[in-house]
């Protein structure tokens, strides 16, 4: 713990103001985004409290970085013309355009915030590259585990959420520091972090171990089943490399063969029936099988937004209009491309697609083990959840931002051999004096 202060110490001295405030503000907005401690399941509003004046704060000083980034950098400036940056600052205008008749009065804040962050994101990856960006992340949600956790153990009246399902059953889940479903995307989040950081050498086995073990057990006490599976999607594609070597594919070969030697066997003694009973009542939050086979509610959701849209398609109800027009339907669209449509009118829904199209490109097109991964885990996310363009940008919104953007940065090159040197450099040193998880004095991957 005194290395890893003394390293903190030493990235202070080594490196400039705006890489330590740049790093920072992105583990800042990564724990304060989706922040939300409460005693109980209220109604999803946002309002001028303590959390969000500290929201506030975070998301005025990113949109100083972001602008000074824009006035003196030319690369930050062409790179913010490139079509992805492009596409979503178009959706924001056209969430803008709907501030008129916007069904909630934060729709315009929160569409500004998410400008901001536009520019901040395309500066902190100048600033930083790919590895100070991940370091940012899995210290922000790290921090986040440890609060829900501690609330979950220790203050059950914030740490735990209940959530009401059909007949008046309810389940209680682990919140602590926002939504259960955020929570859990938090918690994947940092093991896919903790994972990239092991196969890059950054992060010693005695740290990522018990980090991983920590963020998985999170995840499940969370018990988002969008966030487990994206998880385990993005995980695979993160180790597809190994998957396809010859131990991988007789590994897979091995698991697929007891599969089929352990159903046949449940066949022949004639209790399918019970087993796929008892797996889809413990899938489901309910113990009801139906809950899993009718989409778990999301249908009836998707279709009142549907609904909801067609009053509005071309302009929008703009941003925060789902918890006050589907007061009923678990106060989100669950998907963002309704998120989108539903915010800004069906040509923000159309070029949300696309974006996620892009995102889809970059699982089997990126040369980044990271954007594979990060851009598998969103897109199976972003199906049944709104998961980005949040209230105020958190894990998930930067996760995403990073994706889309690091493959078209003016001089995106040049960063990946900058960023090859280093990790080379870094290995090197670690190697002779055992500089720590951070591979070497300072915050990893500034450029």
């Amino acid at each position: 713990m005194l290395q890893l202060a003394q390293q903190f110490r030493t990235a202070w001295k080594e490196s400039s103001l705006l890489v330590v405030t740049t790093w920072c503000l992105v583990a800042l907005s990564t724990f304060f985004g989706p922040l939300d401690i409460s005693s109980n399941a209220e109604t999803m509003t946002v309002g001028l409290d303590g959390q969000v004046a500290c929201k506030l704060l975070i998301a005025g000083m990113a949109f100083v970085v972001g602008a000074y980034g824009l006035l003196t950098s030319a690369s930050v400036r062409q790179t913010m013309t490139t079509l992805p940056p492009v596409m979503v600052l178009t959706i924001l205008f056209l969430v803008l355009l709907a501030t008129p008749i916007a069904i909630s009065g934060a729709s315009l804040a929160v569409a500004l915030i998410n400008v901001a962050y536009v520019a901040f994101i395309i500066v902190a990856l100048f600033t930083l590259g790919l590895r100070g960006m991940v370091t940012a992340i899995l210290v922000g949600v790290t921090a986040t585990m440890t609060l829900a956790l501690f609330f979950y153990v220790f203050v059950p009246k914030y740490g735990l959420f209940p959530e009401l399902l059909a007949d008046g059953l309810v389940v209680n889940r682990m919140s602590g520091t926002a939504h259960p479903n955020a929570v859990g995307r938090a918690m994947v989040l940092g093991g896919l972090a903790t994972l990239y950081l092991v196969r890059k050498g950054t992060l010693q086995l005695n740290v990522a171990i018990p980090l991983a073990a920590c963020f998985a057990l999170s995840a499940y006490l969370a018990w988002s089943r969008t966030a487990l599976v994206a998880g385990a999607f993005g995980m695979c594609i993160l180790f597809l490399d190994r998957l396809t070597s010859r131990l991988g594919v007789a590994a897979i070969a091995l698991v697929a063969l007891l599969g089929v030697v352990g159903v046949t066997s449940i066949y022949v003694t004639g209790q399918e029936d019970h087993f796929v009973g008892k797996i889809l009542a413990k899938v489901s939050k309910s113990g009801d099988a139906e809950e899993i086979t009718s989409g778990t509610g999301r249908s009836e959701i998707w279709a009142k937004g549907i609904s909801l849209i067609a009053n509005r398609p071309i302009i929008g109800h703009g941003f925060n209009a789902a918890p006050i027009l589907m007061l009923e339907y678990s106060q989100a669209t669950h998907n963002a491309v309704l998120h989108a449509t539903l915010a800004g009118g069906v040509i923000a829904g159309a070029l949300m697609v696309c974006l996620l199209l892009w995102n889809v490109f970059l699982v089997f097109g990126s040369e980044h083990l990271l954007l594979r991964a990060l851009s598998a885990f969103t897109v199976l996310s972003c199906l049944t959840e709104d998961t980005i363009l949040e209230t105020f940008p958190g894990p998930c919104t930067i996760v995403w931002l990073t994706c889309i953007f690091y493959p078209v940065l003016v001089d995106a090159t040049q960063i990946d051999m900058i960023e090859a040197e280093r990790s080379q450099r870094d290995r090197a040193e670690a190697t002779e004096t055992g500089t720590g998880i951070f591979g070497r004095p300072g915050i990893s991957g500034t450029t």
